[in-house]
């Protein structure tokens, strides 16, 4: 494999993540909307700059389960 070849394979396995983490982002921002018809542009801000895919799974699952904000825990280690 060249050099070139190599950074294109790299540029789509960069690409796969980043688009495996926006799915996950507007997932969670969609489920957030169902249950919490009122929540804050900061709370939107928060989990619209989360690029860690794992984070945002925990989130996914948090949110789900929530019966508030309250019940979501918003720090990085909030397991």
């Amino acid at each position: 494999m060249t050099g070139a070849e190599a950074l294109v394979q790299q540029g789509k396995a960069e690409g796969l993540e980043q688009g495996r983490i926006d799915e996950k982002r507007t997932s969670v921002l969609k489920v957030v909307r169902h249950k919490f018809a009122d929540f804050s542009d900061v709370v939107l801000n928060e989990i619209s700059g989360i690029n860690d895919l794992v984070y945002l799974d925990d989130l996914f699952d948090q949110v789900l389960t929530a019966e508030s904000f309250d019940d979501i825990d918003f720090s990085k280690n909030g397991k």
